[in-house]
């Protein structure tokens, strides 16, 4: 097994980890007050090439592939704050619109997503649903040329932003149909935006549909089969997220070196102490082994390799809370400083809590892998 990873993957990480740095890092105090990410960031990551990178570069992307997408997503959230979700949105959502989307879809929807010019947003949670596509509401049925679609999503990621969303709904059989949607146009709505706990500048969003006309054309893959894009999509952001957590967790482990090299105690660094040292080599055992998981996750992804989607679960099983005891053990190495805003680490705290709720519970986790088990081995 080879786990060196090329030349043009490690420029990459490198690219990413510079505008990470450079652009995201000095302004995540604000992000986290404000919610909002600048108006001008998603062209900046455009421009750098961290946009479109799992689409083919027939429809504007760069196709450098699933690995290097997490390489990316891992280093943008280094910084603790959710500006890495617009990467993994636009990258994980054209993906699966050019996976089952029809030709026409495909040409008209993409380049907008790779050039910066559109936020992608998935809408299938509703107030009453998480996982159930049998306890949708929101309905898409007939009109004409159209369909008509009413009811509500919520927590849609960058749904009041301009562009393009993969909108799940009720069809007139009582089945789940995926639509590629505009935003924005008559008929749709995002009134509240969500205060979270942390990942500020996620911008989880309720959408309303009144009377909301999309042209038949724009369904997404086969009626009735919503269901199989969605499980496919989900299980891409579940190593986008697992990525995410790498990339908090390094941050904290980060974060206690530098606070125990610098906190004195009877004229002495604290990290002389050995329990301390044991401490961060624990941590360090711990990133390591959900880095080089999520790694190898991403390229079975990319390599379609049968049981990707079950790896994924599997892989969020263990580095999500994983990187939680991480993040947790760089907390209590700052003492109370642990709990002051001044210090990234209770930033990091925040951050890393959603991981466990956000792109399927760690309970429903354990159920798909297990189920798999079960039925498979």
């Amino acid at each position: 097994m080879n786990f060196k990873l090329s030349e043009e993957q490690l420029a990459l990480q490198k690219l990413a980890g510079d505008f990470s740095r450079q652009e995201i890092e000095p302004i995540s105090d604000k992000l986290d007050r404000e919610g909002r990410l600048p108006d001008d960031l998603i062209k900046k990551c455009a421009q750098i090439g961290l946009l479109g990178m799992t689409v083919p570069k027939k429809y504007g992307g760069t196709e450098v592939g699933n690995l290097s997408c997490v390489l990316a997503i891992e280093q943008l959230a280094y910084s603790g704050s959710g500006a890495w979700w617009l990467v993994g949105f636009n990258n994980s959502i054209p993906e699966s619109i050019a996976n089952f989307g029809s030709e026409m879809i495909k040409k008209k929807y993409l380049k907008s997503f790779c050039d910066g010019s559109a936020y992608a947003s998935i809408q299938f949670t509703e107030d009453e649903t998480g996982s159930d596509p049998a306890a949708l509401t929101t309905t898409a049925l007939p009109g004409g040329d159209d369909y008509v679609i009413n009811g509500m999503k919520r927590f849609s990621t960058f749904g009041a932003r301009e562009g393009y969303a993969v909108t799940y709904t009720k069809d007139e059989n009582g089945n789940c149909t995926a639509f590629v949607i505009e935003k924005g146009r008559e008929g749709y709505s995002a009134p509240k935006i969500w205060e979270l706990m942390g990942g500020g500048g996620m911008e989880a969003a309720d959408v309303y549909f009144d009377n909301f006309r999309v042209p038949k054309e724009n369904l997404l893959g086969i009626k009735g089969e919503g269901m199989k894009i969605l499980l496919s999509w989900i299980a891409a952001e579940k190593i986008q997220q697992c990525a995410a957590a790498v990339g908090i967790a390094q941050a904290a482990l980060d974060e206690a070196i530098k606070y125990t090299r610098n906190r004195m105690s009877r004229g002495r660094p604290v990290s002389g102490m050995q329990g301390i040292r044991w401490m961060l080599a624990d941590m360090q055992a711990k990133i390591e082994a959900c880095r080089w998981l999520t790694y190898k996750t991403a390229f079975a992804q990319e390599e379609k390799a049968s049981s990707w989607q079950t790896e994924s679960a599997t892989a969020k099983i263990f580095v999500v809370p994983a990187a939680m005891e991480v993040v947790e053990m760089s907390r209590r190495l700052h003492g109370a400083y642990g709990y002051a805003r001044e210090f990234k680490i209770e930033r990091l705290y925040r951050a890393i809590a959603g991981c466990a709720s956000i792109a399927v519970s760690l309970e429903i986790n354990h159920s798909i892998v297990g189920g798999w088990l079960v039925e498979n081995r």
